[in-house]
């Protein structure tokens, strides 16, 4: 089920930001999942595939303590969309005072939960959760892990089923990203978000065709693109 990483040499994915499941399966199995993987993971934590071996549970359980203590030390960012919030706010940085107490790493579904000790309840605190990659990548290397950029993260149609949208659906939304950052930064938009995710839309199908489709109304409902269209750079007129 997945691959073991070898001689300490995993790939992760080439971006800003990799999802919480990117960087657990990276590490465990020497390269991120996709969402069929991903899927068979779930399956097999409910019991209904295959268990885990004991070394990768224990790979698990190490950077489970490892990434929440440098989480509370500062050494890594976390961004996520916090519980009960609304999601077209965007994602937000969890402070590092909330990994002073170790806290539950759902990853394969991008969730982090704590738990009360005194009812032993355990809570949703925050979903979609991504971590920065640069980061990571440095706290792998002091841990013996040398890291290479995952080769096929580029090519059209693997990488549209990397994240999900809606359960079993593909999604281009990291397409989508890159192009409408690099067009922010630059100024280079259009007056509203409406007509922004429109423009977005059609350069999509003009180049990445064989990239999932997707409508402009669902570009402009992601959080993530609605975030960075509120950060945006001054407009060029």
């Amino acid at each position: 089920m997945g691959h073991e990483s070898k001689n300490n040499l995993i790939e992760l994915p080439d971006r800003e930001e990799i999802t919480l499941c990117e960087a657990f399966t990276a590490f465990v199995y020497g390269r991120a999942w996709d969402a069929a993987q991903r899927h068979g993971l779930l399956f097999a934590r409910m019991g209904l595939g295959p268990e885990l071996t004991s070394e990768q549970s224990a790979k698990l359980n190490n950077l489970f303590e490892r990434l929440n203590s440098a989480a509370y030390a500062g050494r890594i960012k976390f961004r996520a969309i916090r519980n009960g919030e609304n999601p077209a706010d965007g994602h937000k940085g969890i402070d590092a005072l909330y990994f002073r107490q170790q806290r539950g790493f759902e990853w394969e579904c991008d969730r982090i939960w704590s738990r009360d000790p005194e009812s032993d309840h355990s809570t949703e605190d925050w979903y979609d959760v991504h971590l920065d990659r640069q980061q990571f990548e440095s706290l792998l290397q002091e841990w013996g892990v040398s890291v290479q950029q995952n080769l096929d993260a580029e090519v059209p149609g693997e990488r549209t089923t990397l994240r999900t949208g809606a359960a079993g659906h593909p999604t281009s939304i990291h397409f989508v990203l890159k192009m409408a950052q690099r067009r922010l930064d630059a100024g280079d938009y259009p007056e509203n978000l409406t007509m922004f995710s429109e423009q977005l839309a059609a350069e999509l199908k003009a180049t990445v065709p064989e990239a999932a489709p997707m409508t402009a109304k669902t570009m402009r409902n992601n959080a993530e693109l609605r975030e960075l269209w509120r950060r945006r750079s001054p407009r060029i007129i």
